[in-house]
């Protein structure tokens, strides 16, 4: 239903698509402008290498992954192009995606990579593509307004009633926005994993992927359970029953510029966003950060708490990243894949990496120095010890998009009752009912 919709306004981005890339150009890439810092110094690298010029084509964050997953259906994306991680299994298992095994054997940075990040970028056994970064969530909260809360830090909480507690003395004490939760079809992927998926990880006991989307070991989309309820009575709280903070940034142009003008106009209590917000709480490009010391003065962090309930996890956690491959329809597949691994070549990514204390991909970088005496990254990278990844399987696009819909009906007023029937029913006409299941 939602891939069909997505299909049909495919034509009117193509047309965009085809107008930005020259037919002369001898490799093109797409990439969003926040990952410049790390796209453009490899683009100027192969240029000044090969003597070719690079089609580079930027676009803004808001609307990312629509744009590329309709382009590479219309036929008119880049050679390159970066994606969120969670696109890939249905991009290669559509035929969008050039396997990479081949190419990337030869490459001798290539065995660097860790194995289970490579697995993310996967399917059916084979590398589709190669990832920038991967990253864990967490709660962030604003400390000049706890203390004007009288919250004690550094903040601890052990179950979402502690969290909606203190949410709640933000918002008695004046905090505009007290928890910031991701919600809505604006806010895209960070809907569903910044706020949605962590919540429901710890909604319920694990057994039987109770606390998950799917069950992995019989691949039915879950329709219905209790985790899913909890998760919704959540969000219901923090926007409808308690008011905890109004729903407008999750309705902005840029959602994650309006979060971030929030904290630094001193308007927002807690969010739920991930590791990436060390730098990008500031600048996405690590361009004039503050110092360590002030930034440790001025936001903290915490992991996020399960719910309380019996044999639920005490803390959850689930990981993503973004990756960057190969149009199955390149041009030139041999000069797309070396624009691939210049971007990624060590020194390039490396300083990146550090730059925008991001979570290191591969172990020649993890293992460096530089990487280890990083105090943020340090403590950052030991929350993956304990997390999980998305159900990265053909279909998950969908079904996030539902979770997506089924939030913004939570912010319209729906019912939690309401919200489940109609994700539940809409699962069953894109799947089939075979392909549903409900825990009681």
């Amino acid at each position: 239903m939602i891939r069909r919709t997505l299909l049909a306004s495919a034509t009117a981005f193509s047309l965009l698509a085809t107008a930005a890339i020259p037919a002369k150009a001898e490799v093109s890439i797409m990439y969003a402008e926040w990952l410049a810092s790390l796209v453009e110094p490899g683009i100027a690298a192969y240029e000044k290498e090969t003597g070719d010029k690079v089609n580079a084509i930027k676009l803004p964050g808001a609307g990312y992954d629509q744009r590329i997953a309709l382009d590479l259906s219309a036929g008119t994306a880049s050679d390159v192009v970066q994606m969120d991680s969670f696109m890939v299994s249905e991009l290669a298992s559509s035929g969008y995606l050039m396997p990479l095994d081949e190419k990337a054997a030869a490459w001798d940075q290539y065995q660097y990579y860790m194995k289970g990040l490579l697995e993310v970028a996967s399917y059916d056994g084979h590398v589709y593509a190669l990832p920038t970064d991967t990253d864990v969530r967490m709660l962030w909260y604003s400390i000049s307004n706890f203390q004007k809360a009288g919250i004690a830090t550094p903040w601890q909480p052990k179950t979402w009633a502690d969290v909606l507690a203190a949410a709640q003395k933000l918002k008695d004490a004046g905090v505009e926005y007290a928890f910031q939760i991701p919600a809505g079809t604006k806010q895209g992927e960070a809907a569903t994993m910044q706020g949605f998926y962590m919540a429901l990880l710890g909604a319920d006991k694990p057994d039987d992927d109770r606390n998950r989307l799917l069950n992995r070991k019989t691949g039915q989309w879950i329709g219905d359970s209790p985790a899913l309820r909890r998760t919704l009575d959540l969000y219901h709280q923090v926007y409808v029953d308690k008011k905890l903070t109004p729903a407008d940034l999750n309705y902005a142009t840029d959602p994650g510029a309006a979060v971030r003008q929030a904290l630094a106009d001193g308007k927002l209590g807690i969010l739920a966003s991930g590791s990436w917000e060390d730098a990008c709480l500031w600048d996405c490009n690590g361009v004039n950060l503050p110092s360590r010391e002030e930034r440790d003065k001025l936001v903290g962090w915490t992991p996020w708490p399960g719910s309380g309930e019996p044999g639920a996890k005490a803390t959850t956690n689930i990981s993503g990243g973004w990756t960057i491959g190969v149009n199955a329809k390149a041009a030139n597949p041999d000069a797309a894949f070396k624009l691939v691994t210049t971007i990624f070549d060590v020194a390039n990514f490396k300083a990146w990496t550090l730059a925008n204390h991001r979570m290191a991909v591969r172990t020649d970088i993890s293992e460096s120095p530089e990487y280890m005496a990083d105090p943020y990254l340090a403590k950052a990278t030991a929350l993956a010890a304990d997390t999980t990844g998305r159900d990265t399987v053909p279909g998950y696009q969908t079904v996030s998009a539902l979770v997506q819909q089924a939030t913004s009906d939570i912010l319209d007023g729906a019912s939690v009752d309401d919200v489940i029937k109609t994700y539940h029913d809409a699962l069953v006409d894109e799947f089939g009912a075979d392909k549903v299941i409900t825990y009681q």
